[in-house]
């Protein structure tokens, strides 16, 4: 009798601690599929201001729009650090991330200079280790907008924006454009053509040379 007494016991544990093992868990949910759009920033004014050394400069501000939500807002720069003293190419940053995370930066560009008697480098080159056209416009002296700057077959609609501080010195600092962030440094022209480097994560750092059409 002790024995059978001890026997369904035991049987009462398992099926006490099988039941238990069974219990379905409820946890919070941990992730959620959510569609990828990115805010919207537009710059009042224009995108490129252009002034002489000793210039005034008035950040003209941008307006949000929430791609989620459509509601519209001013946005101020996170970023401005012009200096009208200074000969250079400056960048003023807006950014703003939706509700889901998704980041869009845009940036005015300020080109301070007053250099003349320059060459003009606008033209068409090649780089010959792609055969992609590259191609510099003049937009004022000294200042100039460079479309597709890496040469290269993919991001050949990438733009930066490059001023000359003095006679034969460039200056093409760090400005968003579809490829993130980009700049320009070692940069020489000759009378045939053009030679720098890329600063972006998604180019090499080799020098890169390009032949003037």
């Amino acid at each position: 009798m002790r024995k059978q007494i001890i026997i369904i016991w035991l049987t009462s544990i398992m099926v006490t601690l099988s039941i238990a093992s069974c219990k379905k868990e409820t946890t919070a949910a941990v992730s959620k599929e959510v569609a990828v759009s990115y805010p919207e920033i537009t710059l009042k004014g224009d995108e490129i201001v252009i002034l002489p050394v000793g210039g005034t400069f008035t950040e003209a501000g941008a307006i949000l729009k929430d791609d989620i939500t459509g509601a519209e807002s001013d946005l101020q720069p996170v970023s401005n650090n012009v200096n009208t003293a200074v000969p250079g190419l400056y960048v003023v940053l807006y950014t703003a991330a939706n509700a889901n995370g998704f980041e869009t930066t845009v940036g005015r560009k300020v080109a301070v200079t007053s250099v003349t008697g320059t060459s003009n480098i606008a033209g068409e080159f090649i780089r010959p280790a792609t055969g992609v056209a590259m191609t510099i416009d003049q937009l004022s002296e000294g200042v100039y907008k460079i479309t597709n700057p890496g040469g290269a077959g993919v991001g050949a609609a990438t733009i930066v924006y490059m001023v000359e501080t003095e006679k034969d010195v460039y200056s093409c600092p760090e400005q968003p454009n579809d490829a993130g962030f980009m700049a320009l440094e070692d940069i020489e022209f000759s009378e045939n053509g053009a030679v720098w480097r890329v600063l972006n994560a998604g180019y090499g750092s080799q020098l890169r040379s390009f032949v003037r059409q």
